[in-house]
């Protein structure tokens, strides 16, 4: 019997979108229309309805009054499953709407509103708050999936499959009407005196002997503080430079110099609804290029799962705690902001090498040996972890990193002509600490990419002139039930920690409190892995081991069954126990202790949940490494291998 036939969900580094990491099984599924007269043509059939509200014409009509007693509703759920809510409004006037149990909150726009919700009662209940409007097309469909729900609010940073560090987004469609200049149309051009742009034959041509501000552009294109990714591709140039523009041809705030042939692209917030590209203004004054391949997405940042690479091989889902890296300038070494020493000279943005996001923003130092740079006076209590990407410019080369006030110092550092991060945590007992790079060779180096923060190194988080906070990682999956909720099962995670740093970690089968509880944890003792199942507020099983390195990726399991319990980590059965309940009512996964503390922060390759207590030999092939998890049972891999079993 395969595996597969028993496991029930199976998460892993997959697809993603804003807020949700998909799973791989159970694929989502929906069941049958649950409304009666969704569509209101039945007039009053199916619903209950208090004086606030009338069916007529296909819709209901709420006439601006309020409260818990004026509701529009139906009892059709079953209080603990997970549905599918969705309507729509129209015609509103004033005030808002609740759809209780769907968990949209407040709604008081036209618009299609839908949303996945737990039911906390039977009944579908709309409560009215002054609202006077039309309600459409009712829907609600039991929900069956496994898709864990993502939320951090910020953007965080990730190691893509190509080694880069960059962002984790989604970008939208195209917003670029015309933007290969197929027709002469869409653009609105702005052009002053003998400065000129022409479209025509699939490309715009600026032609100017001026200094004039002109440019091409389309309106209605952004929303204001949203972020967006433009790019163009430069045909042809004699002089000069372009520039992206937004409003009335003002320069996007860091906004590059178009002036080199290839794609250009940036990234940006919007303050105004109009993108542009315009000529830039100053010198020299004469400027003709060509351009073709103007292009505007949205980019969604926020809540955006990171599936990291680090390493390389395989990727893994990353869960880090709330972070500020408290260096304003992360990469910019041309502020003052750094102190170079009198011995350092340097090359900003330089275009021998590319950084280690793909673009060529890195600065090359030349040193002598004994001078380096630094930034002081960072204020920050307790350890701080500081790290910096180096790279040789030729041969491998001996930098050392340490604390400006001297108390801390890493080992000699082999930089080389490959990307790194180097990595220097300690408390150096001041409170007023910093980052240095010293000993900085003639042969030169490039750095980018410096973070200071508090306990330990987390993903870089770029800044530029002021401190930046990356929130945390907040992974959960409620009303799953059906898929978890077994008198016996199994959890099995692939997982590394971030830290062996002495705090409880977890990551956990929970029936949304912790009365029946499911744990795998990284324990307060160093390099320990804890294997513990709840019951009733009792607990049936509590097993601690302890690894080489937590750091490392491991495979762990716990079985769970009447009197029947074990722990396994890389195919060893660690730990048993022959008594004890099994847990009831279990409905989630949380990357949480099981009530909201003791969040787990580290990398998961692989995430699964069995409905059925496994057998050994299920649970060598799970966990097993170094080959054993390549066979169905002990007697398949004794024949694989030519043993004979006694």
């Amino acid at each position: 019997m395969s595996l597969l036939d028993d496991v029930s969900i199976v998460v892993t580094p997959n697809g993603y979108k804003a807020g949700t990491l998909f799973a791989v099984k159970p694929t989502i599924a929906y069941g049958s229309e649950l409304v009666v007269n969704g569509d209101f043509s039945q007039g009053n059939t199916g619903w209950t309805i208090e004086a606030v509200w009338t069916i007529s014409g296909g819709a209901a009509h709420g006439n601006g009054a309020s409260g818990s007693s004026q509701e529009l509703k139906q009892a059709i759920l079953e209080v603990g499953k997970t549905y599918e809510f969705s309507y729509e409004i129209r015609n509103r006037v004033s005030g808002s709407v609740e759809l209780l149990n769907s968990g949209l909150g407040s709604t008081s726009s036209n618009e299609v509103y839908k949303s996945i919700g737990i039911a906390t009662s039977t009944e579908l209940r709309f409560r009215p708050s002054s609202f006077n409007g039309d309600i459409y097309n009712v829907s609600v469909r039991e929900f069956t999936g496994a898709d864990m729900d993502v939320t951090r609010a910020t953007a965080g940073t990730r190691v893509d499959e190509d080694g880069l560090v960059n962002y984790a987004e989604v970008i939208g469609d195209e917003l670029v009407t015309n933007g290969d200049f197929a027709t002469d149309s869409d653009w609105s051009v702005t052009q002053s005196g003998n400065d000129t742009i022409t479209i025509e034959n699939g490309y715009a041509l600026f032609n100017c002997p001026d200094n004039s501000n002109i440019y091409i552009s389309q309106g209605g294109l952004l929303t204001i503080g949203k972020t967006y990714i433009a790019s163009v591709d430069l045909l042809s140039i004699d002089s000069g430079s372009l520039q992206f523009a937004q409003g009335g041809g003002g320069t996007i705030t860091g906004s590059p110099s178009i002036n080199t042939l290839g794609t250009h692209t940036f990234t940006f917030i919007a303050a105004t609804a109009t993108f542009a590209v315009k000529r830039k203004l100053g010198a020299p004054n004469l400027l003709n290029a060509k351009i073709d391949n103007v292009s505007v997405k949205e980019v969604t940042r926020d809540n955006v799962p990171r599936i990291d690479y680090t390493g390389g091989g395989c990727p893994h889902i990353l869960s880090e705690p709330q972070r500020t890296n408290l260096l304003t300038y992360s990469s910019d070494f041309s502020q003052s902001y750094w102190t170079k020493q009198s011995n350092i000279t340097p090359t900003y943005n330089t275009t021998e090498t590319l950084s280690p996001d793909g673009t060529y923003n890195a600065t090359k130092l030349v040193g002598n040996g004994t001078d380096g740079i630094y930034k002081a006076s960072i204020s920050i209590t307790g350890v701080a972890a500081r790290s910096v990407y180096l790279k040789s410019v030729t041969g491998t080369v001996n930098v050392i990193l340490k604390d400006p006030n001297l108390t801390v110092t890493s080992p000699t550092l082999d930089v080389t002509t490959e990307w790194q991060r180097f990595e220097l945590t300690a408390d150096n007992g001041s409170g007023g600490q910093g980052i240095w790079v010293d000993d900085i060779p003639a042969s030169g180096i490039y750095i980018w990419g410096a973070q200071v923060e508090e306990s330990y190194p987390t993903s870089y988080i770029p800044t530029s002139g002021g401190t930046v906070t990356r929130n945390q990682d907040i992974f959960t999956r409620d009303g799953i039930g059906s898929l978890i909720n077994s008198p016996e099962g199994v959890l099995f995670v692939e997982m590394a920690a971030l830290s062996d740093d002495g705090t409880l970690r977890c990551i956990t089968l929970s029936d949304g409190g912790i009365t029946n509880r499911v744990l795998i944890i990284y324990n307060t003792q160093s390099n320990s892995i804890r294997a513990v199942v709840v019951s009733n507020a009792g607990t049936s099983f509590d097993e601690l081991h302890t690894v080489t390195s937590t750091l490392d990726f491991h495979k762990i399991a716990i079985k769970w069954k009447l009197n029947d319990f074990a722990f396994w980590i890389d195919g060893v059965e660690v730990a048993t126990d022959t008594s004890g309940a099994a847990p009831i009512g279990l409905d989630r996964i949380v990357f949480d202790v099981g009530n909201g503390t003791y969040d787990f922060y580290g990398k998961v390759k692989q995430l699964q949940v069995y409905n059925t207590a496994l057998t050994d030999e299920q649970l060598l092939q799970l966990t097993g490494t170094s080959g054993t998890d390549f066979y169905e049972s002990y007697a398949e891999m004794a024949s694989a291998l030519t043993y004979t079993i006694q």
